[in-house]
């Protein structure tokens, strides 16, 4: 199974690589799920940085030098998840608040592992997902941190199969 491949899961969702067409969509979702759940995490110079982030032509760019993404979309073609990676980092990883507790954060990480088959993993895990990762095997590498306005936690996975 590659992770160019479409999942279609049990409920009506499927997984598949995020294209051109869909980053708009995949800005919104992230930037107003960011507003819900981690805005806490960020001063005002974090949170413009994050919204450049997370801009169209920044998702656009990181696509086409290296990071992979794949997104969960609903039946009627809501993004509901979406999973950004570039080599063993995992930059964004972030699930619609009417999608929570479906497990879709758990499968678009096991599909990561599953296709790429990495030795190891790293993300910078915000408030809220902090406990996601420590449920999937994180560990953290160093205290919580702030810099440059945003407030994270260095973890690392490591793939024991």
């Amino acid at each position: 199974m590659s992770f160019m491949e479409i999942v279609l899961l049990n409920d009506g969702r499927i997984i598949r690589p995020c294209g051109i067409d869909d980053i708009e969509d995949v800005s919104e979702m992230v930037i107003a799920e960011a507003k819900r759940s981690i805005a806490s995490d960020f001063d005002e110079k974090g949170w413009n940085d994050f919204e450049d982030y997370v801009s169209f032509d920044q998702i656009l760019k990181r696509l086409v030098t290296g990071s992979k993404a794949l997104l969960v979309q609903e039946e009627d073609d809501r993004i509901s998840g979406y999973l950004e990676i570039n080599d063993k980092q995992i930059l964004l990883l972030f699930i619609a608040d009417y999608a929570q507790k479906r497990h879709l954060a758990t499968q678009l990480f096991r599909r990561v592992v599953m296709t790429l088959s990495p030795d190891e993993l790293y993300v910078n895990a915000s408030s809220q997902g902090y406990d996601f990762y420590c449920s999937h095997g994180f560990v953290a590498l160093d205290e919580w941190c702030e810099k440059e306005g945003v407030k994270y936690r260095p973890m690392k996975w490591e793939n024991e199969s």
